[in-house]
């Protein structure tokens, strides 16, 4: 095997399979690299931002990035601008638990790519 296919990684399998070839060195470094890349951005991609409530014109957020992030936004109907705060939290829709990962796994999978 050369290294990480150029469709993609789908499935829990071929993370499964790739990491199992890279620790076996069967993989080039190059294929390594991507590979710890594509299970650092399951790490990454794992938070999002959802509404958290309506802030008034000048009360502060609840606390400070990336925790609470702040957004005007204007209304349509009206045009009025009001100001929203945003939520940073971990989704549980994210890819890394559609794929049927922990946190932990990842990270573990991350250091012993390190080590090869």
């Amino acid at each position: 095997m050369q290294g990480v296919p150029r469709y993609g990684l789908r499935t829990r399998a071929d993370y499964d399979l790739l990491q199992g070839l890279a620790t076996q060195g069967e993989i080039r470094p190059q294929g390594v690299a991507t590979l710890k890349r594509h299970l650092e951005g399951l790490l990454v991609g794992r938070f999002t931002y959802v509404y958290d409530r309506e802030l008034a014109e000048a009360e502060s957020p609840d606390g400070e990035l990336p925790d609470y992030r702040v957004l005007s936004v204007e209304d349509e109907e009206t045009g009025e601008t009001r100001r929203v705060q945003m939520k940073h939290i971990e989704s549980p829709q994210a890819e890394i638990f559609r794929l049927g990962f922990t946190v932990p796994e990842v990270e573990q999978a991350i250091t012993d790519l390190e080590a090869v």
